[in-house]
């Protein structure tokens, strides 16, 4: 039986990997600070910090999916403490504890490449310009990554934003559709790229299958461009609800975020809006270009937008989420 390590797999990504890893019959081990609710009884557990460096050795792996990483943060720096600073920890164990018979999978994000505009989808040559904290952290982590790509075979996933169930970052979205609402922030439409979960899982498990030099970075999305627009309207659609458009201006939208920011810090506790995701929602375009990921990796997303979003929003109510 394969022996693969999981980082974050507890979380939304990380837990429907660790779900088609045990399908697929591989031996699923999970690096976690403490133990969660969340736990296939068939998975074993290793105990450690990468944000603090406090882990055991790793060895007798075949692959390392490293998922794991903030999103929200409460100040800037937790950003690049846990992003960066934990992928460098994991990584250097690895290296120092023998190595692995298979690949090390980083997944990074979007963000990492930075914003482009409607007419020109990103692709993996173009120069990274990270417009955020997020952004940037995940840039140092694919970094980190890429200085041991001589000694581990390294690859890497740069996804689109990602939706399904158990997601709790679109699904703010989501909850502010379902009261019939599209708040829209400045001027002009702006464009996604997305990606159903089970794809990006698929797209995690070629990466560590197929054969191609270490280092290499794969764009991940279902390949295509939607507007907030298309989207809102599809999402309304399913939930049985008119939405209609508020326009924010930024001044008062960096008002809230302000004083959203200050009052998770009062808390101990990362807000869902902040001045991070205004800069990323100011940018008129986060698509990129597929290509590369179907031509090495033989990647071909499954499902559809309007598939992926009932599967998703239906599991919301059932979980009582929406």
């Amino acid at each position: 039986m394969t022996r693969v390590l999981v980082t974050g797999g507890t979380g939304f990504i990380g837990s429907h990997l660790t779900e088609r890893l045990l399908r697929e019959g591989y031996e699923v081990w999970l690096l976690l600070r403490r133990r969660r609710q969340w736990l296939p009884p068939q998975v074993h557990i290793v105990k450690g910090d990468l944000s603090t460096g406090e882990i055991p050795e790793l060895k007798g792996f075949h692959h390392v999916f490293h998922i794991a990483g903030l999103t929200r943060a409460v100040k800037p720096e937790d950003f690049f403490r846990v992003n960066a600073g934990g992928t460098e920890v994991l990584i250097k164990k690895i290296v120092d504890s023998g190595g692995i018979s298979g690949r090390f999978i980083y997944l990074s994000s979007l963000a990492a490449q930075g914003p482009t505009t409607r007419d020109r989808p990103l692709k993996e040559e173009d120069p990274p310009r990270p417009v955020s904290p997020y952004g940037e952290s995940k840039l140092q982590a694919e970094r980190a990554c890429l200085l041991f790509k001589d000694r581990l075979p390294v690859g890497i996933l740069r996804p689109s934003a990602v939706y399904g169930p158990r997601d709790d970052y679109m699904l703010e979205l989501f909850k502010v559709i379902a009261r019939g609402v599209l708040p829209r922030v400045g001027k002009g439409e702006r464009w996604i790229s997305l990606c159903y979960v089970d794809d990006v899982v698929e797209a995690l498990l070629r990466a560590a299958e197929r054969d191609y030099p270490s280092g290499e970075v794969f764009l991940i999305s279902d390949g295509r461009c939607y507007s907030l627009q298309e989207l809102a309207d599809m999402v309304a659609s399913f939930l049985g609800v008119r939405c209609r458009e508020v326009r924010v201006p930024v001044r008062l939208a960096r008002a809230i975020a302000l004083l959203g920011e200050a009052i998770g810090r009062l808390r101990g506790k990362a807000v869902a809006f902040s001045r991070n995701k205004l800069t990323e929602a100011l940018q008129e375009a986060w698509i990129c270009d597929t290509s590369k990921a179907r031509r090495v990796l033989g990647f071909e997303p499954r499902y559809p937008l309007a598939e992926g979003l009932k599967i998703t929003l239906r599991w919301y109510r059932e979980a009582g989420w929406l």
